[in-house]
């Protein structure tokens, strides 16, 4: 979310504003806002392309003939290129850098960090190259972090009905305060606003086209409802809730996995080919391979995005009517992590079979469905608007009968039918599993006031487990219906 205003005039307040040493070793200072907006953002890109400039990435090495033989990691900025100090530092090395405000230099960081990573994917994705350096030609501008301290930065103040004024602080170190000037300094940028301004972490000014943006924090989404929800995740239905409905993530056409198989195989062919002409690393400057890249990238990227959209509605939807919402404690790295190989004692050379080619099947159906993506989500729509997740132990949530609380393997009667042995209760196992997660999430957060819920009762040791017992950590408890709230 952000706010874009237009920038109607700056002014300077204070002591004059050190830019630096000049050729013959004199300092130099300016009260021009002009100046001193085009110095800020010359510090701002300096100090970023500083940081780009340690960015690995891969450089060929050819033989004699002119082939590709291997591939290096080497510095964008070259190998020579220095370490990367700390913005202290930095000010010390470089003189004409020293007075930069530190919310000014300390944004580059994630800046930098984000804008390449975004790059990358970009490159990989639809094609371009590699992120490069930022050059002045192509537009002055600088970010600024708000901080509201004593010499506050980026603080925004509303002095009309349609104007305000962001003030930019800053001091000069003391070797260079000017002869009987002061140290601090203000730049006061003077905005047109046709709205209220949102709180916000940061400011944008693009000097060049002379705007600043406000970079807002996220609004939270109202809600609507005062429910109470319990969710199971599954591989079949994606979400099952405790009130019977089901949320199904949208899956790949069967058109589509036909072209996406086609492409994985054109590349591998063309892959044998490469090595088989020009080393393993051939392949890497095949146009007929990029082509084929691009293409299975951008068909993969349309599948993600719009499973993406899945998650961000659903998690919209589920936040605005729920107050309180229950899922399992689950930890996906843990239960998708693939066994190590182990070496056949008696067979040198050959590993022993540990499952690993039959869980792998299990393992793209649960990252395909995205259960970690779905509960920060969740957890992060909760938080904004006062809501609540909770998450509860996942032992034996898919066995326990909602209606009396009987725990057995038997119940589970298939994938999708769960018939109690002990009171004939029938059920799709989805929603049963989603009423006991709420059933347990009412219980830890005192919500469970209900008149029919019943001590443990004793089961047979061919029925029950240890941990079903009175004590558990658990907490399985014989209960009848949903509990009242």
């Amino acid at each position: 979310m952000s706010q874009k205003v237009r920038i109607d005039g700056v002014k300077h307040v204070g002591a004059s504003v050190f830019l630096g040493v000049d050729h013959c070793g004199n300092p130099c200072w300016t009260r021009n806002p002009e100046r001193v907006m085009v110095w800020l953002c010359d510090g701002w890109r300096t100090r970023f392309n500083q940081r780009r400039e340690q960015r690995p990435h891969d450089i060929p090495v050819k033989d004699e003939a002119g082939g590709i033989v291997d591939w290096l990691k080497e510095p964008l900025g070259g190998p020579d290129v220095p370490e990367l100090v700390l913005d202290r530092e930095a000010r010390l090395r470089c003189s004409w850098m020293a007075a930069v405000p530190s919310p000014i230099l300390a944004s580059t960081n994630k800046v930098e960090s984000s804008e390449w990573f975004a790059g990358l994917k970009r490159k990989k994705t639809s094609g371009g190259r590699v992120p490069g350096f930022k050059s002045r030609h192509r537009g002055l501008g600088f970010v600024c972090w708000r901080n509201a301290s004593r010499t506050g930065n980026a603080l925004f103040h509303q002095t009309g009905r349609k104007s305000g004024v962001v003030v930019i602080a800053g001091m000069n170190p003391a070797r260079w305060v000017k002869p009987g000037g002061k140290a601090h300094w203000r730049v006061i940028i003077h905005v047109r606003v046709s709205q209220p301004i949102r709180p916000y972490t940061s400011v944008h000014v693009d000097w060049t086209h002379r705007s600043l943006v406000f970079v807002n924090m996220p609004l939270p989404s109202p809600r609507t409802g005062d429910g109470k929800v319990g969710i199971d995740r599954g591989c079949v239905r994606t979400l099952a809730l405790s009130d019977g409905t089901f949320m199904d993530m949208p899956k790949p056409s069967r058109a589509e996995l036909k072209r996406l198989k086609y492409l994985q195989r054109r590349m591998a062919r063309q892959d044998r080919v490469n090595e088989a002409r020009g080393g393993r690393t051939a392949k890497f400057v095949s146009k007929r391979r990029q082509k084929t890249l691009s293409r299975f990238n951008a068909l993969q990227g349309r599948i993600v995005r719009r499973r993406n959209d899945w998650i961000e509605k659903t998690t919209t939807s589920l936040a605005r009517e729920n107050s309180l919402v229950a899922m399992e404690d689950l930890d996906v790295q843990a239960m998708t992590r693939r066994p190590k190989p182990k070496l056949d004692p008696d067979n040198p050379g050959r590993y022993l079979h540990n499952g690993a080619k039959a869980k792998a099947g299990l393992d793209r159906s649960i990252l395909s469905n995205c259960w970690g993506r779905i509960s920060k989500r969740l957890q992060d729509k909760m938080d904004a608007n006062g809501g609540r997740l909770v998450l509860v132990p996942a032992a034996y949530t898919s066995q326990a009968c909602h209606k009396c609380g009987h725990v057995a393997k038997e119940n589970r009667e298939s994938q999708a039918v769960f018939k109690c042995v002990e009171c004939g209760y029938k059920a799709n196992a989805d929603t049963n599993a989603a009423k006991n997660i709420l059933g347990r999430a009412l219980s830890e957060t005192g919500g469970d006031t209900a008149s029919d819920v019943e001590e443990p009762q004793e089961r047979s040791r061919e029925a029950s487990t240890p941990s079903t017992q009175a004590g558990s950590p658990f907490g399985v408890q014989a209960v009848k219906g949903i509990p009242r709230l």
